[in-house]
């Protein structure tokens, strides 16, 4: 009874919802005290589109847009005002596109005790909250 979820994308704006990654669904869930924003593979415009309409992006948990795909000006303003305690990279070993890409990292540790977890180095991330903290465990 302690969890609210607030769809933040996808907009109504034609023009983003023509690329299919800034058609992704982006969820806020919050429980208690603590939110995690999924934001899916949403790329600078949504970004800029969620910002803009002055969404509460806070959150303590961010799962990185397109497994952390390299981040501009936008990106960074998004993951600043986000200011995660966790950023979440869901990313497969070795993949073709090399991601994450370096700027994303960069943009992520320049967040103040951001943890950053990454499916590729720590396996399967489980992260746990009560309502007032969460807590991270992962597999490998």
């Amino acid at each position: 009874k302690n969890i609210r979820i607030d769809v933040l994308n996808p907009s109504l704006e034609e023009e983003l919802i023509k690329n299919i990654n800034n058609a992704c669904l982006v969820l806020k869930i919050t429980y208690g005290e603590t939110s995690f924003l999924l934001t899916g593979d949403i790329e600078a415009a949504a970004m800029k589109e969620m910002m803009e309409v002055d969404l509460d992006l806070t959150a303590d948990v961010l799962k990185v847009p397109h497994h952390g795909s390299k981040m501009d000006k936008t990106g960074q303003e998004f993951v600043d005002q986000v200011a995660p305690n966790f950023s979440v990279i869901s990313v497969g070993e070795r993949n073709p596109f090399r991601h994450p890409r370096a700027e994303t990292l960069e943009a992520l540790a320049s967040i103040p005790g951001n943890i950053i977890l990454r499916t590729d180095q720590q396996g399967a991330v489980c992260l746990v909250s009560d309502g007032i903290n969460v807590t991270s465990a992962s597999t490998k």
